[in-house]
């Protein structure tokens, strides 16, 4: 069985007394066959515990593309999906999404 990729990355910025900020990248099988990526935040509780607002916090969801939920096909579409130019505009686009909320 495939294990699903995920990368998190810290957003020391948007840490609160709740919870460390967390941006998770993760490429999952859709139960409709297929693979997709999504990037969302999350926040890590001090109890170890992940809190988020369904339709509260930023969340971006990628095409979905064709294919077995292999490994390999899992970590290519990861790793193509997620490349440093791709996180960091993820990165900003998520700062400024929460400093258009505080407004």
């Amino acid at each position: 069985m495939a294990i699903e990729p995920k990368t998190i990355i810290l957003i020391p910025a948007l840490d609160k007394a709740e919870g460390t900020a967390q941006l998770e990248l993760s490429t999952i099988k859709n139960n409709s066959g297929g693979l997709s990526s999504c990037a969302h935040v999350q926040f890590a509780t001090p109890d170890g515990g992940i809190s988020f607002l369904m339709c509260g916090d930023f969340r971006k969801y990628f095409p979905r593309v064709k294919g077995k939920a292999t490994q390999k096909a899992l970590d290519t579409l990861h790793r193509s999906t997620f490349t440093p130019e791709v996180v960091e505009t993820l990165k900003a686009e998520v700062l400024a999404f929460y400093a258009n909320k505080r407004d």
